[in-house]
Parts: structure tokens; sequence; C-alpha cells
């Protein structure tokens, strides 16, 4: 079981590598082709109706600058705790598919998760207010809608188990 555990990470880590890498490619393409991205073409963002990041087509260069550092940064801490999770949904699933399976451990499991979403959750707030803060008065408004927008539609285009 011990073994198995590793082995089983390393797999859906390189399956997840090369699903993203065979994203970006896709993305990459597509954008090459038709020069609009995931816009389609009505110029609409994938079910986001349009308009939905028009915040970020207003930004001067030096915002720009600024929103590509404070990205950069909330990447490098959020992906190492995104990594986390994946690895304790695993354990999750290993222990729970044992001959035995043992409600406590699987329990600890849980709340492990639940204590890594939360901090996940954190730094994207933190993110979320410090791209705020670089923003103009009417930036700061269609960044707000947005996000009102995307919180009361949750995760479209998610699993929901």
């Amino acid at each position: 079981m011990k073994t198995l555990i590793p082995a089983l990470f390393t797999a859906v880590l390189l399956s997840g590598g090369m699903a993203m890498t065979t994203g970006v490619a896709a993305e990459q393409g597509m954008m090459g082709m038709h020069g609009k991205g995931m816009q389609g073409m009505h110029g609409k963002g994938m079910g986001h109706g349009g308009g939905a990041h028009s915040w970020k087509s207003t930004l001067s260069d030096d915002q720009q600058k600024q929103y590509a550092k404070i990205k950069l940064d909330f990447k490098k801490k959020v992906l190492p705790i995104k990594a986390k999770i994946k690895q304790a949904k695993i354990e999750k699933a290993l222990l729970m598919t044992t001959d035995k399976p043992d409600q406590k451990a699987i329990n600890k499991k849980i709340d492990e998760i639940l204590k890594l979403k939360g901090q996940k959750m954190r730094l994207k707030t933190e993110y979320k207010l410090n791209v705020r803060k670089i923003l103009n008065e009417e930036q700061r408004v269609q960044f707000d809608l947005y996000l009102l927008k995307k919180a009361s539609h949750g995760k479209r285009g998610k699993r929901h188990h």
C-alpha cells in the first residue's frame, strides 16, 4: 500500500501535466488560427457573456506589469497548495477503497483537504484585493461587477459530485 500511493500520485501528476500541456497547446493553436482564442465567432468569452473581463482591456502598461507580477506571485503560492489538495484527495480515495476503511483516518484526510482549501481561498482573496488596489475607480467598478457576477454563478463548467 505504501509503495502504491507514491506510484499513483506520480502517475496522476504526469497525466495532469500532459493534459495541461495539451490544453495550452490547443489554446495557443486556437489563438494562432483565429486571433480570438476562446472567444469564438461572436466575440464572447466561454460562458461569460462578453465583457466579463472588460477591466483587463483598460489596463495601462504600468498596470499590466503590476497585474502580471501580482498574478505570478499568486500562482507561485497557490500551485503547491493545489498539488497538496490533489494528493490528499487521492490518499482519501485510497483510504476509502481499502478492505476495511478507517473512518477516523478518512475524516482526518477530509480535515486536511478542507484546511488546504481554506488556505487556497485566503490566497485567492488576497490576490483579488491586490488586483483591486492597482485599478482606478472606473476599472474597480468593472472588476467588482465581474467578482459579483462570478460569485453569483458559482463554479460553472466544473463537475460537482
